[in-house]
């Protein structure tokens, strides 16, 4: 080890006068950028290295051998850092004083490094005195190196860019106060290019800090050129293919989106004055429009609704789900045919959440519909093919943010739609098929801004689709037989259905009486029904259980906050709100469980049942792995299954899905399952880049 640190000390002092005389090759600059990548070896060999001395020396048990080899290993990668970094310094645009002050403590570092190493080494009672206080010394000063070193990556003030104790600077209030320069302008360049254009680190020899250093522009010339944005350097960067190697900025950093890119030319072909307010120009629609997102606006904080409240609501008959991942609004859409005026009130647990509200196609009437008073954020209200009257509208009056309001097929009139437009004046009301009359309708609309829909149009077939049929069947999963029953679809509708996975369609078995299954199928079915589109296809798994899993062992026990590991095999299905207590929760682990049968049993399926609630974090897994084994025999893999667990389309709903897997028949006395979880968050989630949770509630073994 000694032999290995004194040729990479020597390399490292033969190299800089080389490099100085001779001038740098791209090969020398290629190897520094692997300096970012070695220099975060000897930061983790020596924390740990230190941490062990620490226990060591606590429990008396002082691991010698290990300390020494820690050590050198440190030692040898501090070194090759510095001379990586080294010749990372020589592309240039790095500030002078602060590369100076990184590249010294580097050095300086790298030298404790192999003092340690060689004092571990020696059998001098009187140099071990020091060891100790030099490893502290040396730890203090392996994190002044790093501070600086982030300085020249990130900026001067990475560290406290987001500190809680940093003033934060308000935006204005109104259009009228911004300045062009400092309130819109500068916020995007501190966004997107500052990091590599700064004090301290200066690509290209330019710095983006004031208007003097702006102005004064790179080892490329000027950066912008007064009153032609085109022409200007900036521009020019910006514009270029996102693989051209010149673009900026660069591949894998936070690009300048279509908005940003037109107030910078803006900016620029009015002259890029850095003193005057945003509205001195010509002002036009889309220089306002856009000048919106940078005045501080009035945000209600809108808290999550309880899952006690949301409970509630689906257990009333309600599917619910966010409009958006990240935020508290919802979303309800009643899923039965019978609603009670119950399930009306439980509404009002959710009130300050809900936006959008589904009820129709439903038995609703004006009775029940006095608790929609009380759903004041209400912006979108399907109440279509119900049996509601002016009587209704009049319990909506006081619904001031409603936007859209349809009541298509149902005894509104004239007098009714008119409290409407009056009271509320929502941008869209459809009136189809209803009392309202046509030449009123387009009288009424002359003296407000809503727009009554009185016709079928572009877009409009949607609203006319059936609704899928609803099963009063609950249970899923049986051992002899089970009887199928659906609820009596409304006024004509057909009930189509397949129990083979096909899709089902009007040439398919017409439901006529409840259906009698004997063995594990997947049931779709639909509606179809004259003058109407076809109902989206609902399907759900039925399972006959084989056997019942008494012992089994689990790796990783699921999270405290959704326990009982034994929960994966009590036949009991959970729903789709994952607190319901039928579910087991896995913050970043796999399921890992291996079932233990008395002797060999024949194997035909497995079937995992997850849940995915990405606004609540959890996915569905990305694979599911099984293995099966006997007496004296090793685990072979016999199936696997992978899932595309963080399509971002898909995950916008929540929603149940059962993994099934189909199994070459197999006798196994054991069989070890692998549910992997998604691993991380994906990008576009607002979590990017931190664990999941992996939810199941059923393993069943066919």
């Amino acid at each position: 080890m000694n032999l290995i640190i004194s040729h990479i000390c020597c390399m490292f002092l033969s190299v800089i006068p080389l490099v100085e005389t001779t001038g740098t090759s791209e090969f020398v600059l290629f190897l520094g950028r692997f300096h970012p990548l070695i220099l975060h070896l000897p930061i983790g060999g020596l924390l740990l290295v230190f941490y062990f001395d620490i226990v060591g020396r606590i429990r008396k048990n002082y691991p010698e051998t290990f300390i020494e080899n820690g050590l050198g290993f440190s030692a040898f990668f501090a070194i090759l850092a510095c001379v990586l970094g080294y010749f990372l310094s020589l592309e240039g645009g790095y500030e002078e004083n602060t590369t100076n002050i990184h590249m010294w403590t580097g050095i300086a570092t790298a030298i404790l490094i192999t003092f340690l190493f060689l004092l571990k080494r020696s059998t001098l009672e009187s140099l071990k005195k020091l060891f100790f206080p030099l490893f502290v010394s040396t730890i203090i000063l392996i994190s002044i190196t790093g501070h600086y070193g982030s300085t020249l990556t990130h900026g001067d003030d990475f560290i406290t860019q987001y500190s809680p104790l940093k003033t934060k600077k308000n935006k204005p209030q109104v259009i009228d106060s911004l300045h062009y320069f400092s309130d819109v302008i500068y916020p995007i360049l501190e966004a997107k290019c500052i990091q590599c254009h700064n004090a301290t680190k200066q690509k290209g020899e330019l710095s983006l800090i004031s208007e003097v250093m702006i102005l004064k522009g790179g080892k490329n010339g000027k950066l912008i050129e007064k009153g032609n944005a085109l022409n200007s350097h900036i521009i020019e960067r910006i514009l270029l293919p996102l693989e051209d190697e010149k673009h900026m900025p660069p591949t894998g950093k936070n690009q300048i989106s279509t908005d940003e890119l037109w107030l910078l030319e803006h900016w620029i072909n009015n002259g890029a004055d850095f003193n005057v307010k945003a509205l001195a120009y010509q002002e036009n629609d889309t220089l306002i429009n856009l000048l919106e997102n940078y005045v501080e606006k009035d945000v209600e904080i809108i808290a999550e609704a309880s899952i006690a409240a949301l409970n509630d609501v689906v257990n009333s008959g309600f599917l619910v789900y966010r409009i958006a991942i990240d935020k508290p609004q919802l979303s309800a859409k009643f899923v039965r045919d019978s609603i009670t005026t119950d399930a009306i009130k439980s509404l009002k647990g959710i009130a300050e959440q809900l936006v959008e509200l589904e009820l129709n196609n439903t038995t609703l009437t004006d009775d029940m519909t006095k608790g929609l008073k009380e759903l004041k954020r209400l912006e979108k209200l399907r109440l279509d093919n119900t049996k509601i009257s002016n009587t209704t509208l009049n319990h909506l009056v006081n619904l001031k943010k409603l936007k859209v309001l349809n009541v298509h097929h149902t005894e509104i009139d004239n007098e009714g739609i008119t409290t409407i437009v009056e009271e509320i004046a929502p941008d869209d009301i459809y009136v189809w098929n209803t009392q309202v009359d046509k030449k009123y309708a387009k009288q009424l609309m002359k003296s407000s801004s809503t727009i009554i829909h009185h016709g079928v149009f572009e877009g409009f077939a949607e609203i006319k689709a059936l609704k899928s049929p609803t099963l009063i069947t609950e249970q899923t999963i049986f051992s002899d037989s089970l009887m199928i029953t659906f609820n009596n679809p409304l006024r004509k509708a057909k009930l189509y259905y397949t129990i083979d996975g096909t899709d089902p369609d009007s040439t398919s078995i017409r439901y006529t009486a409840p259906i009698k299954i004997t063995n594990s199928i997947k049931l779709k079915a639909l509606l179809y029904q004259d003058e109407w589109l076809p109902s989206p296809i609902m399907e759900e798994d039925f399972f006959k259980i084989k056997y019942k899993i008494k012992d089994f062992d689990m790796v990783h026990q699921p999270s405290a906050k959704y326990p009982g590991a034994q929960k994966v095999f009590d036949f009991i299905k959970g729903s789709s709100v994952f607190s319901d207590g039928n579910w087991t929760g896995y913050e970043g682990d796999n399921l890992i469980t291996t079932i233990n049968f008395d002797e060999p049993k024949v194997i035909q399926n497995v079937s995992v049942s997850c849940l995915r609630d990405a606004g609540s974090w959890i996915l569905f897994p990305k694979k599911i792995e099984v293995y099966t084994k006997n007496e004296n025999t090793a685990f072979q893999k016999i199936v696997e299954m992978d899932y595309d667990a963080t399509n971002e389309e898909e995950a916008k709903e929540i929603s149940k899905k059962n993994f099934s897997l189909k199994i070459p028949q197999t006798n196994a006395k054991y069989i070890k399952i692998v549910v992997h979880n998604a691993g991380k968050l994906p990008d576009w989630h607002q979590g990017a880049g931190k664990a999941p949770w992996l939810f199941v509630d059923e393993i069943l073994i066919q």
